[in-house]
């Protein structure tokens, strides 16, 4: 069974509104992906260098997230990347990963922009290939339409980066 990279827990709260970020561990073409990949719940991805083989979401209990997205309060959705191409170095890969949560009306919750920089040693190449963003809603001043979690993960030692957003609703 191949282990799950955990790199960091980060929470932020802002006013009566508040979010928490878990880690668990070519020029814009859309969806560079090996083939047969599959991407769901709307993940919109842009892919430089890495190949994205999957991206979607699931629940704590790793049952799949419905194609609408729905979350509770205080309910951890993860979104799953399977990537390979990485550029490795005696067997290790540098990466590292950003995320941004805005609310529909566009005001930003968290922003963590090297969720990974602790890891300056690198991590196994085996591990780095599933990589999972966790987004939590904790708590609400008002309803939003939804909630817009961007992210970028990126390979330090290489060019390889993808960029991509989906969406939560409560």
């Amino acid at each position: 069974m191949k282990k799950i990279f955990s790199a960091a827990f980060i929470m932020m709260w802002i006013g009566l509104l508040s979010c928490e970020v878990k880690v668990d561990t070519h020029n814009g073409v859309k969806i560079e992906a090996a083939s047969g990949s599959k991407i769901r719940n709307g993940i919109q991805l842009n892919a430089k260098g890495l190949k994205v083989e999957q991206a979607f979401l699931v629940y704590e209990d790793g049952s799949l997230v419905a194609e609408d997205n729905k979350a509770k309060i205080n309910e951890p959705v993860k979104m799953r990347l399977i990537i390979s191409n990485w550029k490795e170095e005696n067997g290790l890969v540098f990466a590292d990963a950003s995320e941004k949560i805005t609310t529909s009306e566009g005001e930003v919750l968290v922003n963590e922009p090297n969720l990974f920089a602790s890891y300056t040693d690198g991590i196994k190449a085996a591990d780095a290939k599933y990589i999972i963003l966790t987004a939590i809603i904790t708590k609400v001043d008002k309803l939003y339409d939804y909630f817009l979690v961007s992210f970028r993960v990126w390979d330090k030692k290489g060019d390889g980066e993808i960029t991509g957003s989906y969406k939560l609703y409560l």
